[in-house]
């Protein structure tokens, strides 16, 4: 199983390495020629496509994966229910296309909604054969398609902004890619499944499935309704200023998460009945992803005043305080979404649903009295109310776990103080350094950066620093 795993991890991530690094480089060419008024419309679009899409893929999916014994009647009957699920909430978003679009005040909204649902039609392509190859942990076909889709979207979308349109390229990208992807899952799939009639069997995974479903409809809203709020009470300038902050704070996050989470939940789900074995891959992920997310979020908050204006222009500057306060809770936050697979691998959906409403019952509150205070105002949300809710819910979480509380915080508390002083350096350097040429100054926060956080790891926590480099040369040894 510990080679499944690496060997699965290198294909995923090789896949996201090159889909991501042509869209890194993408979307600082697209922010060129788009403004703070385009990423408005794209924030809350994107927020109710999410939202629907979680139905699906937080609860379909796991389910089938979930699943011990299958066979080609019982996956048809799956992919009746997506056809089912998929088509109902097409239906529905272009229902509420026009009144979302008169609620916030834009009606470029009713337009945009529109469109981007389409995705639900053409994921019906490759749905089924997407979940049975990450069921059977057949990583390498799907690394290469990401890739290559990722990347001609991501080409594309930099050459419609380009050409001058606007938020509307970033649409015809998220469609492109979609289609690119859907079609080459089909192709790469082993088996073509059709749809089936709904039998008795069907029933015994359901509830799961809709449990599964409910929670990750429940969890987006509450981990992403601050874009709803914001589109209350921002003008759209700040609004796109919020949105651009998030979505650049979120984007190693929304890269190598994903990656994370697609080789967890069937590895979790294949050893679901060996405690001591999820255990040990449980905390292990935990501490090597709070060793790599701490300096990535913490540095870019460090060095947000002189990142963004160098990189992105003028024209974002002030994101730059958003980006550098929402950062600093950014490593938590992922490191809160790698619990799911594991709850999910092991049926703990009602902690897992408990949970999503300790954390709504403390965050949406405190949203709505950040958003009187502007984009800086969520931003120190996020991290007052999300620190204390992922406290109390990682709590209970490892209790369910039956995992000790203080080995779990054991585990990641070192290395958010390393990534303490590396940040506290960035911000001191930007600070004596502002008169020097922008680019001199990043480089010099970037790599004294770096060589604050290595070195202290390497001086109080050469261990993290072994299993990294293990992990690299194929090798996972177990404690």
């Amino acid at each position: 199983m510990r080679e499944t795993v690496l060997h699965s991890l290198k294909w995923v991530a090789f896949g996201k390495a090159i889909g991501q690094s042509v869209r890194w480089v993408t979307t600082i060419f697209t922010l060129q020629f788009l403004f703070p008024e385009d990423y408005a419309v794209i924030a809350l679009s994107t927020f109710f496509m999410a939202l629907s899409w979680s139905f699906s893929r937080g609860g379909i999916a796991p389910a089938l994966i979930r699943e011990k014994n299958i066979d080609d009647h019982l996956v048809g009957e799956f992919f009746t229910l997506s056809i089912i699920a998929h088509f109902l909430l097409f239906i529905l978003l272009q229902i509420l296309a026009e009144p979302l679009a008169t609620f916030y005040g834009d009606a470029r909204l009713e337009d945009v909604i529109r469109v981007t649902s389409l995705t639900f039609i053409i994921s019906l392509i490759g749905f089924i054969p997407s979940t049975l190859l990450n069921r059977e942990m057949l990583f390498k076909k799907l690394a290469m398609v990401d890739a290559i889709a990722e990347s001609i979207g991501a080409l594309a979308t930099v050459t419609l902004a380009w050409l001058g349109y606007g938020y509307w390229s970033i649409v015809f990208g998220v469609v492109l890619t979609e289609i690119l992807k859907q079609v080459g899952y089909l192709f790469r799939s082993p088996s073509w499944i059709w749809p089936k009639k709904f039998t008795e069997r069907i029933k015994n995974t359901y509830e799961f499935a809709w449990r599964a479903a409910t929670q990750s409809a429940l969890g987006y809203i509450i981990f992403n309704v601050d874009v709803a709020i914001a589109g209350v009470f921002l003008s759209i300038t700040e609004l796109g200023i919020y949105q651009f902050a998030v979505v650049l704070a979120m984007m190693p996050a929304a890269k190598v998460l994903p990656m994370l989470r697609q080789i967890a939940l069937p590895v979790y789900a294949k050893i679901q009945d060996e405690p001591a074995s999820l255990e040990w891959y449980f905390l292990k992920t935990q501490r090597i992803s709070a060793l790599i997310f701490v300096p990535v979020f913490w540095g870019m908050g460090g060095t947000a005043f002189v990142l963004i204006p160098t990189v992105f222009g003028e024209k974002w500057s002030d994101a730059a305080m958003v980006i550098a306060v929402y950062c600093i809770s950014m490593p938590i936050k992922s490191l809160q979404q790698l619990f799911n697979p594991l709850m999910k691998a092991t049926g703990q959906m009602k902690v897992v649903l408990s949970n999503t409403f300790l954390y709504g019952a403390i965050l949406i509150p405190s949203f709505f009295m950040g958003a009187q205070f502007g984009g800086v105002g969520i931003a120190t949300s996020w991290l007052a109310a999300f620190g204390f809710a992922f406290f109390l819910a990682t709590y209970r979480s490892c209790r369910a776990l039956n995992i000790s509380f203080r080995h779990y915080l054991g585990s990641i508390y070192k290395v958010h103080l390393y990534g303490g002083a590396m940040a506290t350096a960035c911000l001191l350097i930007g600070h004596y350094l502002d008169m020097i040429y922008p680019l001199v100054t990043l480089s010099v926060q970037v790599i004294s950066g770096a060589l604050i956080y290595i070195g202290l790891v390497w001086l109080f926590s050469r261990d993290y620093l072994k299993e990294i480099i293990e992990m690299f040369r194929g090798k996972i040894t177990k404690a």
